[in-house]
């Protein structure tokens, strides 16, 4: 997803199958909602797909690490990463997909030297093992939650746990 978000010039529409499982008829677990006679659930990738609906922006701005795109490269320590800009409103979202906590600092460069942001919060969806996920026993075992994350100017740092997806919400 952070992905489309960084090349949203050229994407402009996207769209994801397969949406609904039956949990004892299923070929495939990429689905987002699994269901059996009497219940449902929503997986982790139906929480992102949401989160990144739901914290879009009108513009995109370029996330780098050692002037590259954060795209998991080489020498990115499994991160992902992408942004976007809604008014005075700056949402930054990470993805850690290695098995290790890692610090990062979030620094707005090209803003005047007296624009200064705040740090509003950080949503975070996490896991402590890589494939694990909600589950009609567990419905609500990973669902996305706000962590206290505090700051103002124009760098911020954070820790990404393992195996999570986070977005900063940053405000003028």
């Amino acid at each position: 997803m952070t992905g489309l978000e960084r090349n949203a010039d050229v994407v402009h529409m996207a769209t994801y199958a397969p949406l609904f499982a039956h949990v004892e008829g299923w070929q495939w677990r990429p689905d987002l909602i699994w269901f059996n006679n009497l219940e449902s659930f929503r997986t982790v990738s139906w929480h992102v797909q949401q989160l990144f609906g739901q914290y879009r922006g009108e513009n995109t701005l370029r996330v780098t690490m050692d002037g590259n795109n954060v795209t998991g490269a080489e020498g990115q320590d499994g991160l992902f990463s992408s942004a976007v800009r809604d008014g005075g409103k700056v949402y930054v979202k990470v993805v850690n997909t290695s098995d290790a906590p890692r610090n990062i600092t979030i620094s707005l460069r090209g803003l005047k030297k007296k624009e200064i942001y705040k740090a509003v919060k950080e949503i975070r969806l996490s896991s402590d093992e890589l494939y694990k996920d909600n589950s009609i026993e567990e419905p609500a075992l990973f669902e996305p939650e706000e962590i206290l994350f505090k700051g103002e100017g124009q760098n911020f740092n954070a820790e990404l746990p393992a195996y999570c997806f986070s977005i900063f919400v940053l405000e003028k």
